[in-house]
């Protein structure tokens, strides 16, 4: 077979693998583009490039290290031999094939969300946190839900572990995003997975965080002028003093970008639906098929996210009950809406014989 045939067949295949997910970004870039020149909204294309780079060759040093490491040990006669032995028993050329295209599209997808994301106020100016508190202390008995969890949660070492886990998020999401997407066994799962991925960031993190604008127990001061979460924020200072909590770095760093003009690295305040919440419920369905490890651990993160999410002051309570009720729907509708092929895994192994 020659080289532009099969680049042809590489490039039909990739396609037909991933078309539920490139059609559902294209779709979602469009009407982005129409909602942006809607409401003047700066848009940005290129804010995730440079990250996704590092991210991707990161990723292949250490894939590369690892090859390089076992032909070390094993000494083969032939190395070149045994290096092409090792990708071929691993699908590499399949996994290249199905997943490059999702890590060349993402980078544009979230500046995209990001530019949105930033713009929720001209869309919707804030307003929502008022009845969100209000829904929040029905649910918990009278009182805020940092107030309820806060005998539990409450003391410095907890706080810290929270934190730690809370950030740790940005890694479970990528880890099982990048995994799912070079993947080859099962073409319809993967399809769900990355078309539920798609239409919650969209649906959450950009319709609904818009339809309902808030910012959130740590902005309500900034915001509002109101003094009903000060005592979360100083609990969060002073434990600050001994137990780095660095979600009030990141908290002050989106507090500065909300007074500039144009999106930034990960900028944009939003509350309700919670998107860590989301996601993390994402990976929890995800993964609840493969094990009990994973399949509890998915979980046991999934609980810390939304504890956290309220004890570090980004959230209410209902913001993460929210997503963890919605995600599952969005995850059955884009069962529906996903239409993947069999997978590249049977047509590919009919090219490595015409390859040979």
């Amino acid at each position: 077979m020659s080289i532009a045939r099969l680049a042809v067949r590489s490039t039909s295949e990739a396609w037909r693998a991933n078309q539920p997910f490139l059609m559902t970004v294209i779709t979602y870039v469009l009407l982005a583009l129409i909602a942006a020149v809607h409401w003047k909204i700066a848009i940005n294309l290129k804010i995730y490039n440079r990250n996704f780079l590092f991210f991707g060759a990161t990723v292949t040093l250490i894939l590369l290290a690892v090859v390089l490491i076992r032909l070390t040990i094993q000494r083969p006669e032939q190395p070149l031999r045994a290096m092409k032995d090792l990708m071929l028993a691993n699908n590499l050329p399949d996994r290249i094939a199905a997943g490059l295209p999702i890590a060349l599209v993402i980078p544009l997808f979230f500046s995209m969300f990001t530019s949105i994301k930033g713009g929720i106020s001209k869309i919707q100016p804030f307003y929502a946190d008022t009845p969100l508190v209000a829904i929040d202390r029905a649910i918990h008995g009278g009182v805020d839900a940092w107030r309820f969890f806060h005998p539990v949660l409450g003391f410095g070492p907890m706080t810290f572990s929270l934190n730690i886990l809370y950030n740790l998020w940005f890694a479970e999401v990528f880890i099982v995003l990048f995994c799912v997407a070079f993947s080859t066994r099962n073409g319809r799962l993967r399809s769900q997975f990355l078309v539920t991925f798609v239409l919650t960031w969209v649906l959450i993190g950009n319709v609904l965080a818009a339809a309902f604008a808030s910012v959130g127990p740590a902005f309500v001061m900034p915001f509002y002028g109101e003094g009903t979460f000060s005592p979360l924020m100083d609990y969060l200072q002073t434990t600050n003093l001994t137990y780095p909590v660095s979600a009030l770095g990141t908290q002050n760093y989106l507090l500065a970008n909300a007074g500039l003009d144009g999106p930034r690295l990960g900028s944009g305040i939003s509350a309700f639906p919670s998107l860590h919440v989301a996601v993390a419920t994402l990976n929890a369905i995800y993964l609840w098929r493969f094990g009990r490890l994973l399949r509890w651990a998915s979980i046991a993160f999934l609980a810390a996210i939304q504890l956290g999410s309220v004890h570090l002051a980004w959230h209410y309570a209902v913001d993460g009950y929210a997503s963890m009720l919605l995600t599952p729907i969005i995850w059955a509708i884009a069962g529906r809406l996903s239409n993947a092929q069999p997978g590249l895994q049977i047509v590919m192994k009919d090219r490595r014989v015409e390859m040979d």
